[in-house]
């Protein structure tokens, strides 16, 4: 028989670690369940409609050229009218704004997400894809010879960020991008 009971509290404490690691580590997380559509669940009457499916149509451009540009911290919105941030870019609009072009309507929707053959490095992080959310080079003044141009935003206007801009320099890209069929 043990005289004194502070011998068995370190065996006791390793056993009692042992039994909730094992309880925590031994427990299957499975994902959450994917959310259903509100038109396929049982409530209302388009439950017995069949859906229609989406159409996309695949566009892919080839050499064209790639900037890097910044944007001082309190800078009105992009022409989407959304914030700016690591990841977006700037297209040309439709047309030239001297042709009566309007810089809220680029030549890729607002929004579409654009992926890149190559990844690029913007703030030490390397992108595959760009979401547009602005347009630049409004009256095609720089790269008129390259209709799908795309200004690539690395950050706001600092000393580095700026540097890193500049050292991108201009590169030729190929891309890709889906839009719904009309």
């Amino acid at each position: 028989m043990v005289r004194d009971w502070r011998l068995l509290l370190p065996p006791a404490i390793v056993i009692l670690l042992l039994i909730i690691t094992f309880s925590v580590f031994s427990v299957k997380h499975s994902p959450a369940p994917k959310p259903v559509p509100p038109e396929l669940t049982d409530s209302g009457n388009k439950a017995n409609l069949p859906t229609q499916p989406t159409w996309y149509v695949r566009f892919s451009v080839k050499n064209q050229k790639s900037t890097y540009y910044t944007e001082a911290t309190r800078a009105p919105a992009s022409a989407s009218a959304h914030g700016y941030f690591i990841g977006s870019g700037a297209v040309h609009p439709q047309y030239p704004l001297n042709a009566g072009g309007d810089a809220r309507h680029p030549i890729i929707p607002f929004g579409t997400e654009i992926f890149l053959s190559n990844p690029i490095e913007v703030q030490g992080q390397k992108l595959t894809s760009l979401t547009v959310n602005d347009t630049g080079d409004v009256y095609y003044g720089l790269w008129h010879k390259y209709p799908y141009w795309v200004d690539v935003y690395s950050g706001t206007t600092n000393y580095y960020n700026n540097k890193s801009a500049f050292q991108a320099g201009v590169d030729l890209i190929n891309y890709y991008w889906f839009e719904p069929w009309q």
